[in-house]
């Protein structure tokens, strides 16, 4: 169970990974400084949401994995 959780908790974090890397993304393609700023923000509250879930909980890593999985499937439309 204990690997199972492990490999949840990867896969969490490798959401995030490339969300992170869409925000950086978008950032640099911003045409305002605000905008720049808009995405390095939503950067910033990831990386802290990210560290704040508990590896230990199963249905927080499922949770913030979907939604963070579905955010970066819009993001990429």
């Amino acid at each position: 169970m204990a690997e199972d959780l492990s490999v949840l908790y990867d896969v969490m974090h490798d959401t995030a990974t490339a969300l992170s890397g869409r925000y950086i993304e978008l950032g640099e393609r911003a045409s305002t400084p605000e905008e720049d700023e808009a995405w390095d923000a939503k950067l910033m509250a990831l990386r802290d949401k990210r560290r704040q879930v508990d590896p230990n909980d199963r249905n927080a890593i499922i949770e913030h994995t979907r939604r963070w999985a579905a955010e970066l499937a819009e993001l990429e439309r």
